[in-house]
């Protein structure tokens, strides 16, 4: 009977197991360089998108094609009896738009805070380098982080440009290059 139960037990277990999936270099965006660092009042994380900004793709975004890259940040504290409980799960929003009139890029995010954060972009390479990054974002303070404890941090993205009624994506084929969406990646750590 205690071996029925055991046998039992494990399979219960096993089914709680979470896999993450792992990808080729070349198989399509991924995230990279998760990183976390202890700030005066928070845990601070920052990563970086990897994804291939083709000619294509690169024109499109100077034609006006609006991109969104929404970025998923779960944290979750390990160890208790049913698996993970989740302690954060935040959604960060980079938009990137080109204003060719004004041969600026507009860049805007979302989850930073109450404000919007928002700024202007001479340098193409410095914009997509706040569309792809994630730098030193305060995700949970430190003051509410149990002693002892094992957490995990999850990150993932979706890729999204714009979305135009399917009769239009049919005219405008390039607006579906950018939508895609990166495996999870995830770091431990004890606090």
């Amino acid at each position: 009977m205690k071996r029925l139960l055991a046998a039992i037990l494990v399979l219960i277990t096993l089914s709680f197991a979470v896999t993450v999936p792992v990808r080729a270099a070349s198989d399509g965006p991924r995230i990279i360089g998760l990183q976390l660092h202890q700030g005066e009042e928070a845990v601070l994380l920052s990563a970086k998108l990897s994804t291939e900004f083709t000619d294509e793709m690169l024109q499109a975004l100077r034609g006006g094609v609006p991109l969104t890259f929404r970025y998923r940040i779960r944290l979750t504290r390990k160890g208790t009896l049913l698996g993970e409980r989740i302690v954060r799960d935040r959604e960060l929003v980079h938009n990137l738009e080109y204003d060719p009139v004004k041969q600026l890029f507009l860049f805007a995010g979302e989850g930073y805070g109450s404000e919007l954060l928002e700024m202007t972009i001479k340098n193409e390479d410095e914009a997509i380098g706040w569309l792809t990054e994630i730098n030193q974002w305060p995700m949970f303070p430190l003051d509410r982080l149990e002693k002892d404890t094992k957490y995990r941090v999850r990150v993932m993205a979706t890729l999204r440009s714009v979305e135009l009624p399917s009769v239009l994506g049919y005219l405008f084929f390039f607006t579906t290059i950018f939508n895609r969406e990166t495996p999870w990646v995830q770091l431990d750590f004890t606090y």
